[in-house]
C-alpha cells in the first residue's frame, strides 16, 4: 500500500513538472533535452496509469478536441496527427475484429469504443480539405488473421510505436489546444498500455 502510494505521488509530482496548462515545457525551465523532457513525461503517465489515477490537467481525446478551431492544413502538427487518427482507427477497427473471436467481449468493447470516440473527435479538427483518409479495413498480421482469439497484449505489441507518436505530436503543438490533444491522446495509449500488462512495473513497460 506504501509502494502504492509512492508511486502515485511521484507520477502526479512528476507529470505535474512537464504538463503546465498554457505553456507547456519550456526550454529556459530545464537543462533536459526535449527528448529528455517527454521521456520524463512518459514515465510519469506510466506511473500513474500502472496506478489508475488519472494525473490532473489530462482530458479525455474527445473533451480535448471539443472547441477546438480547425487545424492549419499541412503544418507538422496537422501531418502528424492525421497519421495519429489513421492508427487509432485501426485500433478500434481491430478490436473489433478480435472482440467477435472472443468470449469476453467487454475489454473490447472498451478498447473499440475508446479508439472510435477519439478517432471521431480527432477528425472533427480539420479543415474538410485535409480530413484524414481512414480505410474501411486493415490488413491483419498473419498470426492474428489466423489466430482463434487475439489478445490485447497482442493488439498493443506496438504501443512503444504508438506513445513515440503522441510524444512527438507533444514536441509539435504550438498552442495550448494541440497541447491538450497531444496529451490526451498519449495518455489514452499509456492507459491502453498498461491494462494489456495489468501488474507489471511500470518501469519496465514498453515492448
Amino acid at each position: 500500500m506504501f509502494v502504492t502510494a509512492a508511486l502515485v505521488g511521484l507520477g502526479i509530482w512528476v507529470g505535474s513538472s512537464y504538463i503546465r496548462g498554457t505553456s507547456g515545457v519550456a526550454p529556459s525551465d530545464s537543462e533536459l533535452t526535449a527528448s529528455q523532457h517527454t521521456s520524463h513525461l512518459v514515465r510519469s503517465l506510466r506511473i500513474s496509469a500502472a496506478s489508475t489515477t488519472t494525473p490532473p490537467n489530462i482530458d479525455s481525446i474527445p473533451e480535448a478536441a471539443a472547441d477546438v478551431e480547425s487545424l492549419e492544413c499541412g503544418t507538422r502538427f496537422s501531418t502528424a496527427l492525421d497519421d495519429a487518427v489513421v492508427h487509432m482507427a485501426g485500433i478500434d477497427y481491430l478490436s473489433t475484429v478480435a472482440g467477435a473471436r472472443s468470449l469476453d467481449v467487454e475489454p473490447w468493447r472498451v478498447l473499440q469504443t475508446q479508439a472510435h470516440t477519439g478517432a471521431t473527435a480527432l477528425q472533427q479538427v480539420f479543415p474538410q480539405e485535409c480530413m484524414p483518409q481512414v480505410p474501411v479495413s486493415y490488413s491483419l498480421e498473419a498470426n492474428l488473421r489466423f489466430a482463434d482469439a487475439i489478445s490485447i497484449r497482442q493488439m498493443l505489441l506496438y504501443s512503444e510505436e504508438l506513445v513515440e507518436e503522441w510524444s512527438q505530436l507533444y514536441l509539435l503543438a504550438e498552442t495550448t489546444e494541440e497541447r491538450a490533444i497531444a496529451l490526451a491522446g498519449l495518455w489514452q495509449v499509456v492507459s491502453w498500455e498498461v491494462s494489456a500488462s495489468p501488474g507489471r512495473s511500470p518501469f519496465s513497460l514498453g515492448w
